[in-house]
């Protein structure tokens, strides 16, 4: 019987550590990979960019696109997980790979497309190159032809822009039709719920491309190919050795030259099955969905037991990847739509001035007027939260939220308003609150007091140049039964023509949005024991950090930014009763 050698770790052995999803998909490395996966799995740090890697290894000179969904999330968050994913896999910026700039000659010479504008491009050193494209921003890409294409939180992707982007996977086909990689899909994304307004769930359909058989294929004959490179590579570690040891003692010199002939064998037999595993991969689309336990080892139990905790609302989408089904509950907010939000609310010209994870200020907001005042509304539950607004003629943009989770303060909250909106050439704040807040105003403690001088003035205490204007001193309680009333007709339109329509950013204002999606109402008795439809809070004593998505801190702010006294008398005045 044949003892396989074992592989000793060694310095010229690299190591690297992978959850078990992250390591199958490694051994099949399929043609196209679908993977929906729960969040925290690794998704970009361990598989994205370990595919990126092979595919810049096998397909030198090869164009290829990332799609995000947005421009200002391409610069914020995709790039730089991209850039972290492949630090932990040795590769270098400036040595593996350059952003937005030119490359070097040589590097050059070896691209099989021609560019003349390295904005928003990643070459590396093989001449294979990503053009980063933005399904808000489809010009990036136009004109070009691309042999694949990778997209991450394509849950967020519309289905009809993203199939017309994909027309464009379809070039050089002399050059690389042969490859595994010509037009081979890289998607990623945790589960999608059509439940929430902006969330696409396309991605379930490519579950139809498995074919088990050829998936298994693929896999048997990765397994193999993996033996075969820890077969090659002991052997080769066994003939340095005796190499080195040679040099003092030249009675070795049989067993040196075994030792190289069993590790050519090996070699030409790790080639051999690398062209089989490259044969069996061809073609071959893999649709997985896996839960964030994969990465159980990673993230230790304590993490899972803080999900859990205290509710699990968001748990079965986000986590353990189960697919929702539409939901039949009442909710809230049941005349919300896409249409109460707008996707075209970054300037992009401004953010290619600016370099990669700038911190963006208000300059990007392409509906915000800087030369007039903004109005907030805020919410001191749980968490501090504000959501600031405009009108503009006959709409009013919600323009952005702001939020700070204990331990944070006022202060903190504060801050991050300042700097965001630092470039306003108006600094006029209309402040819109819960009554409660007022309280302890007579010795200057209330929350209104607080946020107020906390804008005005620097934790120094020098001016800030801002003033806060308190617009709901002496303001009744705004009830849930009548908010719940009021939101009905504004978001069905019927308070368009005296008041304004709504629209809302879907990007600047994520939780908010998040938070409309997910409320529910519950019905209560009043004094007089009829039953009236109030908004249900249990979401408010979910784990801190939870809390932002899944509680109903922002649709409060939201509430008290919209429900001033002045526009709860128009709406009042088609006859219905203030309930407070």
């Amino acid at each position: 019987m044949t003892r396989k050698k074992k592989l000793r770790i060694t310095d010229d052995v690299e190591v690297r550590f992978g959850n078990w999803v992250a390591q199958l998909l490694s051994i099949i490395m399929p043609w196209s990979l679908y993977w929906v996966a729960g969040r925290a799995s690794a998704k970009t740090v361990q598989v994205l960019a370990e595919r990126v890697q092979e595919v810049a290894m096998d397909c030198p000179g090869a164009p290829f696109a990332w799609v995000a969904d947005t421009y200002s999330d391409l610069h914020k968050n995709v790039i730089p997980s991209l850039i972290d994913g492949l630090a932990l896999l040795g590769w270098k910026y400036g040595t593996h790979y350059v952003i937005n700039e030119a490359p070097p000659e040589e590097w050059k010479l070896r691209m099989y497309n021609i560019s003349s504008d390295w904005r928003n491009t990643m070459v590396f050193y093989t001449g294979f190159n990503f053009t980063f494209i933005s399904l808000d921003r489809m010009a990036i890409g136009a004109g070009r032809s691309y042999v694949g294409v990778f997209g991450d939180e394509v849950k967020y992707f519309p289905e009809e822009k993203f199939t017309n982007l994909l027309k464009a996977v379809r070039g050089f086909y002399v050059k690389y039709g042969d490859s595994v990689w010509y037009r081979s899909r890289t998607l990623t994304t945790d589960m999608p719920n059509p439940n929430h307004l902006g969330e696409y769930d396309w991605i379930l359909k490519m579950s139809k491309q498995n074919d088990k058989q050829k998936i298994m294929l693929a896999l048997r004959a990765g397994l193999v190919y993996n033996d075969t490179k820890k077969t090659y590579v002991s052997h080769l570690q066994e003939y340095e050795a005796l190499k080195k040891a040679y040099r003092t003692d030249r009675s070795l010199a049989s067993k040196v030259e075994k030792a190289e002939k069993s590790m050519q064998l090996a070699k030409r037999n790790m080639e051999r099955w690398e062209q089989r595993w490259i044969k069996a991969r061809q073609r071959v689309s893999l649709f997985f969905i896996s839960s964030t336990y994969v990465n159980a080892d990673i993230l230790g139990l304590e993490w899972f037991q803080d999900e859990i905790t205290e509710g699990l609302e968001g748990l079965n989408c986000n986590v353990l990847s189960i697919i929702p089904k539409l939901e039949s509950s009442v909710l809230f907010y049941p005349n919300l739509t896409i249409g109460h939000f707008y996707a075209d609310g970054y300037l992009n010209d401004v953010i290619d001035k600016h370099p990669l994870a700038w911190q963006e200020d208000c300059t990007v907001l392409r509906y915000l007027d800087k030369s007039s005042y903004l109005e907030a509304g805020m919410d001191s539950g749980n968490m501090l939260s504000m959501v600031i607004g405009q009108r503009k003629g006959s709409t009013y943009y919600v323009l952005k939220e702001f939020y700070s989770l204990p331990p944070q303060t006022a202060r903190e909250l504060a801050d991050a308003f300042l700097a965001y909106f630092a470039p306003m050439k108006r600094k006029v704040l209309k402040l819109y609150y819960d009554r409660s807040m007022n309280n302890y105003k007579r010795v200057k403690s209330d929350m209104a007091t607080q946020i107020k001088n906390c804008i005005e003035k620097f934790a120094d205490g020098s001016s800030t140049g801002w003033s806060v204007q308190l617009m709901s001193l002496n303001q009744g309680n705004i009830g849930s039964n009548l908010e719940y009333r009021f939101m009905q007709d504004l978001m069905a339109g019927n308070l368009q023509r005296r008041l304004f329509t709504l629209k809302i950013d879907q990007y600047n204002c994520r939780n908010l949005k998040s938070e409309m999606e997910v409320t529910k109402t519950k019905s209560v008795t009043d004094r007089s024991g009829a039953s009236m439809v109030v908004k249900e809070k249990t979401g408010d004593k979910l784990p801190t950090a939870r809390l932002p998505k899944e509680s109903t801190n922002l649709t409060d702010a939201f509430k008290y930014l919209m429900m001033r006294k002045e526009w709860l008398r128009v709406w009042q005045s088609k006859g219905a009763a203030y309930i407070g």
